[in-house]
């Protein structure tokens, strides 16, 4: 099939074959259109060929009876058709009918032909408002009324003065063009009278047994033909139609093919502008149907009629055959010149006003509407109901407008917001937004990539920092065990001298300190990437504090701080990693051991609320805090930046960290001197 479409006598073939089927299924529709009129498929074929055959012989028992009345000679211009005159007493004048069989047969009456040239008043009209009754289309039954006009008496009859005077002085002039004879009349018995003496019966017959060739005979033949026919022409016409669409459909998809190539190729008709092609065909068309707007007979149909046909086929082809490729190119609307010239206009529009401050854009939007608003006002006195109809789309369509503009308006605010909020996976949608508000949209869409892209490169710096603590604190590690160990080793050894003692001392010490730093640095970098392993298992609050409090008390009573614990007698269990859980609150209890002022108290509570637990650590501490609570969870930052003491700055940031593995969350108040750090979880149902 696809050697077919690129195959140029293939299509050639395709066309003239469409051609045909086409004349074809024109030609059978209308016979078909014709017999149904006629009755051929529901009459028999006696009734069909008297149908055929009433016509023509009807005119020409008309044409006998006319000729016979002005030449009172016998003519019968068929050899089939016989005909009887006879005179209004029903004598008869002529025939030539010899009692034959027929297939019809009918009886007209032919009155004068003649018309009123003047009459003085109103009778005449009465006279051609009246009309003759003519036989129906099969001539089963003919009867002819005659049309009453004002009776006449030739002008070189005389007139007698009694019989003028007896008259209403109503006069009418009568042309007889049958025998050019001029009457003038003053009575309508008079006028009958004489129509009545000059009109004729004539009946005709058809002979069944046609022995001479004519026209009665060719119509016989034709009903016989035609009668014969009547269900093969719709066969046909169904045929030519399924094949015709079977053809149009090929050339269709075989349209811009060519031989050796799968690519679509246009050919010089695709490189016409699509609307200035439709117009030139629409011209041809128009052009071709013109001799079809003009009477033919038969011969003239077959040299004139069908040609134009087939141009008119063959322009609509072509005119196809050019949509389709455009369609597979895809250049349909892009090779109008009117939708180029639209763009054109458009992006002029748009451009200027694009431009234009929104201000101005309002103020340009309110003036034309004004505008339009005082014209249909003004159109009211000419039309006011059409004024007032068209007035009330105006604003309908203000309205819309309105609402379309508040609608966006709102998208972009709670866009707006949910950026605010710091939704950066939230997109504002630009779709059906224009102008201004579509840039705005944009812009809104701008500010989220960037502050997507300042949150990421921060993460990134974030992340490669605590990577390169964690690798250079098991850098360190390695050696500072070694250290440890030698240290241990030398204190176990009989020092020499005392000062070699407080060496080894100072030694331990701050070897341990630098260990201490190490493991919290790698659990701290652990933490904030998330690295770490979380078990969530239901956890008991109450009970957890109170070992909590038992392993502290000690160390916070040589610390002179009193502890207070609160909470429930119920148990308040929640989802979190004991280990990890116990590691904040060990934590939060040795910066309040390390910097709680002596002498004072700490308290430590637990409630539930509204389906959340809080867990408060309070403390007063013993310097200053001059820094704020969001610093205080950064690394290697403590309350007092002047104090020395064995603290690193990173309790704090591991809790917060921890907390947040845990589904918690870690926040931190300060009043004064007061230190409040409080935990929060989701209580388990």
């Amino acid at each position: 099939m696809k050697k077919l479409y690129g195959s140029f006598a293939a299509k050639l073939f395709a066309v003239i074959l469409l051609c045909l089927l086409v004349l074809g299924f024109i030609g059978s529709a209308l016979s078909a259109m014709l017999l149904l009129d006629w009755d051929a498929y529901t009459d028999s074929y006696e009734t069909f060929r008297k149908f055929m055959v009433a016509d023509r012989a009807m005119s020409m028992v008309r044409e006998t009876g006319s000729i016979y009345r002005v030449e009172r000679e016998g003519y019968v211009s068929d050899p089939n058709l016989r005909c009887t005159v006879l005179n209004q007493a029903g004598e008869v004048l002529y025939t030539n009918y010899a009692d034959e069989e027929t297939i019809w047969q009918t009886s007209v009456r032919v009155t004068p032909n003649y018309s009123v040239e003047y009459v003085e008043d109103d009778t005449a009209s009465y006279y051609r408002e009246r009309s003759e009754t003519y036989p129906d289309d099969r001539g089963e039954r003919i009867e002819v009324t005659p049309t009453p006009r004002p009776t006449v008496t030739p002008e070189t009859e005389s007139v007698s003065a009694t019989e003028t005077e007896e008259q209403s002085g109503q006069v009418w002039h009568v042309l007889d063009y049958d025998s050019s004879g001029r009457y003038t009349f003053y009575s309508h018995q008079d006028l009958e009278n004489w129509e009545q003496e000059h009109s004729l019966t004539v009946k005709g017959y058809v002979v069944r047994d046609m022995e001479q060739r004519g026209d009665l005979w060719q119509r016989v033949r034709l009903s016989a033909f035609l009668y014969n026919w009547r269900f093969a022409v719709l066969w046909i016409a169904g045929l030519s139609l399924i094949a015709g669409i079977l053809l149009f459909i090929f050339l269709l998809r075989a349209a811009g093919h060519r031989k050796n190539t799968e690519a679509v190729v246009p050919s010089f008709v695709e490189k016409i502008p699509f609307d200035v092609f439709t117009v030139l065909v629409i011209a041809a068309i128009a052009i071709f149907m013109t001799p079809m707007m003009a009477g033919f007979n038969w011969p003239e149909i077959l040299f004139a009629l069908i040609p134009c046909i087939l141009l008119i086929g063959l322009s609509f082809l072509l005119w196809c055959l050019s949509f389709a490729v455009r369609v597979k190119l895809g250049t349909l609307w892009s090779g109008c010149l009117t939708v180029r010239f639209c763009r054109w206009c458009w992006r002029s529009v748009t451009a200027i006003f694009r431009h234009l401050p929104i201000l101005w854009k309002w103020i340009l939007g309110l003036a034309a509407a004004a505008f339009v608003d005082l014209i249909f006002r003004m159109n009211a006195v000419w039309s006011e109901n059409r004024a007032a109809f068209f007035w009330f789309l105006f604003w309908l369509l203000a309205a819309a407008v309105t609402l379309y503009a508040v609608l966006a308006f709102r998208r972009l605010r709670l866009g707006a917001k949910e950026v605010a909020s710091g939704n950066m996976s939230f997109t504002v949608d630009e779709k059906y937004l224009v102008g201004d508000l579509k840039d705005h949209a944009r812009d809104l869409n701008h500010i989220r990539d960037g502050l997507n892209g300042a949150v990421e490169q921060r993460m990134k710096s974030e992340r490669f920092r605590t990577e390169l603590i964690t690798n250079v604190s098991h850098d360190i590690k390695t050696p500072l065990t070694s250290i440890i160990n030698y240290v241990d080793l030398l204190q176990k050894e009989e020092p020499k001298t005392e000062k070699q003692q407080e060496y080894l001392e100072v030694l331990s010490r701050q070897s341990g300190k630098l260990k201490k730093l190490i493991e919290d640095l790698i659990e701290a970098s652990k933490a904030s990437t998330g690295s770490l392993t979380v078990e969530l298992q239901p956890c008991d609050l109450g009970i957890l504090l109170d070992q909590t409090a038992g392993e502290y008390g000690e160390k916070l009573e040589q610390a002179g701080l009193e502890l207070v614990l609160q909470k429930p007698e119920t148990p308040v269990t929640v989802l979190a990693d004991g280990r990890h859980l116990w590691r904040v609150f060990d934590n939060l209890l040795n910066n309040i051991v390390k910097y709680a002022m002596p002498g004072t108290r700490v308290y430590l509570s637990l409630q539930e609320q509204l389906g959340e637990v809080r867990v408060t650590f309070r403390n007063i501490s013993r310097e200053p805090l001059n820094i704020s609570a969001e610093e205080l969870t950064e690394r290697f930052v403590r309350g007092d930046s002047s104090r020395h003491s064995d603290g690193n700055g990173l309790g704090l940031a591991i809790a917060m960290s921890l907390m947040r593995l845990q589904k918690g969350d870690l926040s931190i108040d300060l009043d004064g001197d007061l230190f409040k750090v409080t935990l929060r979880f989701q209580a388990l149902r």
